[in-house]
């Protein structure tokens, strides 16, 4: 069954989310990442970088069997463009 972000439902305007990547975010230290797939953005995982900042991660474009990160905000535009 498909999951979806509240981070997903609050940019598209949907009823529901199973998860908050947030909440997920909080419970993490720096450089640490735990996978957790949204389907409607295309996520695979969240992160805190070195830095504390929330990272999600997407497949690659080069390999897809390579895993991306970037900021929620640019998640959320590539899901945009991609017609997730």
């Amino acid at each position: 069954m498909a999951e979806f972000s509240k981070q997903y439902q609050d940019a598209f305007n949907s009823d529901w989310n199973d998860f908050d990547y947030e909440e997920i975010f909080k419970d993490l230290n720096p450089n640490e990442a735990v996978g957790q797939i949204c389907e409607g953005l295309g996520t695979l995982a969240v992160a805190k970088s070195e830095e504390g900042k929330m990272l999600l991660g997407v497949e690659s474009e080069e390999n897809p069997e390579y895993i991306q990160w970037i900021t929620p905000e640019a998640a959320i535009e590539r899901a945009k463009k991609l017609g997730f």
